[in-house]
Order: structure tokens, then sequence, then C-alpha cells
């Protein structure tokens, strides 16, 4: 009995010992708990002061706001950014102090972001101060949700940005007046090439029409006096020879030496030779009137600069300049095929107008010399004569056309873009000035508010057509 009572004892003693040494470790895990506890609040308090400092201090404005926009938290930085006190901020809400326009772009934003469809959104916009002043912020906004993944609230953070808005509207400005100016240079550019080709232009005209009006004056004065007296000439010739006649019919038997001058002069070939040889002399005469009358027409410095005229005597006299470049020299003579309507009288500036024929058609004939000068070259190559299309016609609008064209060699795109600008030739150096064209341009666009257009192929000629009005806006003949 007692062997069995020291035994149950023995039994108890240890299961209290195994019980104590259970508390003792369970006071020691709820020692260690109250330690970690107090440690982790701790912890949470400095990490919500660590928070709150940072909140306050950010130099970025950040605040919380309800879905609907109503304002919950915000720092110090926010209150200053938008010029408002922390109690008038209570009573707004984001969309109240935002700019209208700024406010319905980022009105989409804000649905997507409650939608789910983005977690954040950022963009640039313009928040309306107390004192009614606009201030640019750089805004980045996310959603904050529970976790069971509802929407709670809005988290902003707002930077200042209206300095770097100043500089880039400040350098935008600047941009602009750069532009202007560039603009502007550029304009005065184009107004001094235009000066420059008109001064060339009429420098030209002046001295080209000078020396054609003095030519054709020059030669005019003796020409009529020849050809004044070609008819006096005649009479006494006819009344020579009719004294000549009435000789022969009362000697018919001169003296020896008489018949030996007779038979020296072969006087019956002079007799039926004069009267030709005065014809002749006639016809040159008129012709070279002719030739002056188109030399005074190409000039028209006898008429008034502004007058009503007929194209076809223009381009008649322009042909006649240019006749011996028609003339074959070793190669095919140029054909030219002319295809006048019955045009009526223009207004225009008729010694201008003469000058952009002449530099049309002689552009045609350097295409047409060249391309004939390759075939001479090239013995296998042929082509068709060449040959100078001008083709007139009235058309709708009171307008008139003069349309220029060859069989040469063509212009290419290339060429075409440029033809028109200023100084542009493809001739070698010292053949061409590269304003001709250009010239020609401002006259009938400028001059004559008419156009002046290029249509060719290569190796399909070309054709210049030119358009003026028969009477110009405001001005009555």
């Amino acid at each position: 009995m007692v062997m069995n009572q020291i035994t149950l004892d023995t039994r108890i003693y240890e299961e209290m010992q195994a019980t104590i040494a259970i508390l003792r470790r369970r006071v020691t895990e709820l020692e260690y708990a109250e330690r970690d506890r107090h440690q982790a609040e701790a912890a949470l308090r400095q990490s919500e002061e660590l928070f709150r400092t940072t909140f306050e201090q950010a130099a970025v404005g950040i605040n919380f706001s309800t879905l609907s926009g109503r304002f919950t938290h915000f720092n110090q930085r926010w209150c200053e950014i938008v010029g408002y006190d922390e109690e008038e901020l209570w009573d707004l809400t984001s969309q109240d102090i935002t700019a209208l326009e700024d406010a319905n772009a980022e009105l989409e934003l804000l649905e997507s972001l409650l939608a789910g469809d983005i977690p954040s959104y950022s963009l640039e916009k313009r928040f309306i101060r107390r004192d009614r002043s606009f201030v640019w912020v750089h805004l980045t906004a996310s959603l904050m949700r529970s976790p069971s993944g509802e929407p709670r609230y809005i988290i902003s953070v707002v930077q200042d940005i209206s300095a770097r808005k100043q500089a880039e509207a400040e350098r935008h400005q600047a941009e602009q007046q750069l532009q202007q100016k560039a603009t502007d240079l550029e304009a005065t550019l184009r107004e001094l090439q235009q000066a420059q080709t008109q001064l060339v232009q009429s420098e030209k005209m002046s001295s080209l029409g000078q020396l054609v009006a003095g030519v054709a004056h020059e030669i005019n004065n003796p020409v009529n006096f020849i050809y004044g007296n070609l008819n006096y000439a005649n009479d006494y010739i006819q009344d020579l020879l009719g004294l000549l006649q009435l000789y022969q019919e009362q000697i018919p038997n001169p003296p020896s030496a008489i018949q030996s001058a007779i038979t020296a002069i072969d006087l019956d070939f002079l007799i039926e030779d004069l009267p030709k040889l005065l014809i002749s002399m006639r016809v040159g005469a008129e012709r070279i009137r002719e030739i002056i009358a188109s030399l005074r027409t190409f000039s028209r410095l006898d008429e008034a600069e502004f007058k009503t005229v007929d194209l076809h005597e223009g381009i008649d006299s322009t042909l006649m300049i240019l006749q011996n470049r028609l003339k074959p020299k070793g190669q095919p003579a140029i054909r030219i095929v002319k295809e006048y309507s019955d045009l009526p009288k223009v207004q225009c500036f008729p010694g201008q107008l003469n000058q952009v024929f002449m530099n049309v058609l002689s552009n045609a004939l350097d295409a047409l010399e060249e391309n004939l000068g390759n075939q001479a070259s090239n013995s296998k190559a042929t082509s068709p004569s060449p040959t100078i299309w001008i083709r007139t016609q009235a058309i709708a609008d009171n307008h008139v056309s003069i349309h220029i064209r060859d069989n040469g060699p063509g212009i290419s795109k290339e060429v075409q873009a440029q033809l028109f600008d200023p100084f542009f030739t493809t001739k070698p150096v010292g053949k061409g000035t590269g304003l001709g064209m250009s010239i020609s341009y401002q006259i009938v666009a400028e001059k004559h508010n008419g156009t002046l257009q290029c249509v060719s192929q290569p190796g399909e000629g070309a054709e210049f057509i030119i358009t003026i009005p028969i009477q110009q806006n405001g001005v009555k003949d």
C-alpha cells in the first residue's frame, strides 16, 4: 500500500511539474506576444507619425477626396497651390475649382478610373485660385479600394508647373516671333527677287525697245526716201527710154561708135530688164518697210503702255525678228504653223506681252536646235521635221489663249517644277540668265491677271499655254 501511494504521489508530482512547465511557456509566449504588440504599436505610431510628417511637409500637394470629389484630407502644400484656406476647402470639390475646359477633359478619365478600366491617370490641368487666377498643375489621381475591391476614395498628388508652363508659353511666343520673322524675311526675299527680275526686265525691255526703235527709225528715213523716189525714178526712166526709142526711129543707122556702144551695153536687154529692176527695188523697199513696222510693233515705244491691240500682230512681229533662226543652216529649216482664230482685240501691255512671245518662241527654237544637233550626231536617229505650232482661240469668260507647241525633246517633271523660278536655267553657263520664263510668268500672271502653263512629256515636245482676259478689270479702253 505504501509503495502504491508513493508511486501515485510521484505521478501526480510529475504531472504538476509538466503543467507548471507548460504554464511557464505560455507565460513566456504571452510576454513575447505582449512585447511584440507593444513593438507593433510603437512601429505603427512611428509609421503614422512618419506618414503625417511626410503628408504635411511634402513638396507636392496631396488630397484625399470622396468618389464625388469632396475633400476629406489635404496637406498645407495643397492649400498653397490652390490659394484657399483650410476651412474654405471643406465646402468645395475638385470640380468646383477646376477650369471648365479642363474639367470636361478630366471627366472622361475619372469615369474610366471609377469603372476600373484604368488604375490611375495623369494630366496637366488648371485650377482656379481664390483670386480667380489660374495655376497650372500636373495631377496624378489613383483610386483606393477596400479589401473586397469596392472603390473607397481617390488620392490626388498635385505638382505646381506654372513656372514651366510660363516658360513654355514664352518659348512658344519666341518661336512664333522667329517664325514670323522668317516668314517676313522670305516675303522680303521674294519681293527683292521680284524687284530684281522686274528691274532686269525693265532694263532689258527698255534697252531692247530703244535699240529696236532706234534701228527702225534710222532705217526708216532713208528707206522712205528711196521708196518715195521710186515713182519719180520710174517716170524719168520711162521718159528716157521713150526718148531713146525716138532716136532709134529717127536714126535707124547710127554711126559706128554709137553702134559699138549699143552692142557693148546690150541695149535691148537693158531696155527690157530696167523696168523689172525698178519693180524689184520697189518690192525690196516694201519688205524693209514691213520689217520696220514689225520692229516698231514689237518695241511699242510709239504707243501708250496699256492699249487694246491685235495679238496676232505682236506674234507676227516677234516671228519677223526671229526669222533668221528659222532658216536652214546645214540642217532642216524650222517650220512655223499658224492656226489663228478670229480674236477680238485685247487690253494688255503689248510691249511686255511681246517679250513673253519672244521668250517662249526662243526657248522652243533652242529646244528644236538642240534636238537637231543630237540627231546630227546620231546618224541613225530619225524624227519629224522640226515644227512650231501657234494656235490662238477665244475661250469662255471673255478670255483668249495662245498655244505655242513644238515637237522637240520635251521637258521633264522635275524641270517643269522649277521652270518659272528666278535664275533657274538648264542652259550652259553664259547662254541663259534663268530670268526669261520667270519674267514671262510675272508679266502674264501679275500684269495681265492671266495664267502661263507648261504641258510636256519627255520625248513628246512641249506646249506653253498663255491665257489672259480680253479686258482687264476696272480698265476701259
